[in-house]
C-alpha cells in the first residue's frame, strides 16, 4: 500500500513540473545581465578614454530586439539597435557613445538600457545595469 502512495505521488509530482514548464515558457523574456554592471565614459572631444560605453546582451529567448538608452526620468534618449534578432543565450556586442538620437552629446549623468523584445511585445530594463556619462562636451 505504501508503494502506491509513493508512486502515486510522484507522478502528480511530475505532472505538476510539467504543468509548471509550461507555464515559464510563457512568462515574460528574461535579459540575463548585461556584462560591465557599470560602465563610466565621456563622450568623444573631450581629450578622455574611453569614448564610448561597450557591453554585451543576452536573452532567455529567441527574438528581434529594439535597445534604447533610457535618462533618469525613464525618457528614452538614443536608440543605438534597431530590430537586432538575437538567438536564445547568443552574446550581442553593443556600444553607446554618449549621444542622443539627434547626434548632441547627452548630459553627465546615469543612464540605464532598456530591451523591447518584438515577438514578445515587452520591453525590460536591464536589472542593475548602469552607464555613467561624466563630464565633457562633443
Amino acid at each position: 500500500m505504501l508503494a502506491c502512495v509513493v508512486f502515486a505521488m510522484l507522478v502528480l509530482a511530475s505532472v505538476a513540473a510539467l504543468f509548471y514548464a509550461q507555464v515559464l515558457k510563457r512568462e515574460a523574456p528574461l535579459l540575463l545581465r548585461p556584462q560591465g554592471a557599470t560602465d563610466t565614459f565621456q563622450p568623444a572631444g573631450t581629450g578622455i578614454h574611453p569614448h564610448e560605453a561597450h557591453f554585451d546582451v543576452r536573452t532567455s529567448v529567441d527574438d528581434v530586439l529594439d535597445v534604447s538608452v533610457l535618462a533618469a526620468s525613464g525618457r528614452s534618449i538614443d536608440v543605438i539597435a534597431r530590430r537586432l534578432p538575437i538567438h536564445k543565450y547568443q552574446h550581442k556586442a553593443l556600444a553607446w557613445n554618449g549621444r542622443t538620437t539627434s547626434g548632441a552629446s547627452a548630459a553627465p549623468g546615469v543612464y540605464t538600457v532598456a530591451v523591447r523584445f518584438e515577438r514578445a511585445g515587452q520591453t525590460v530594463v536591464a536589472p542593475g545595469f548602469r552607464l555613467l556619462l561624466t563630464g565633457g562636451s562633443g
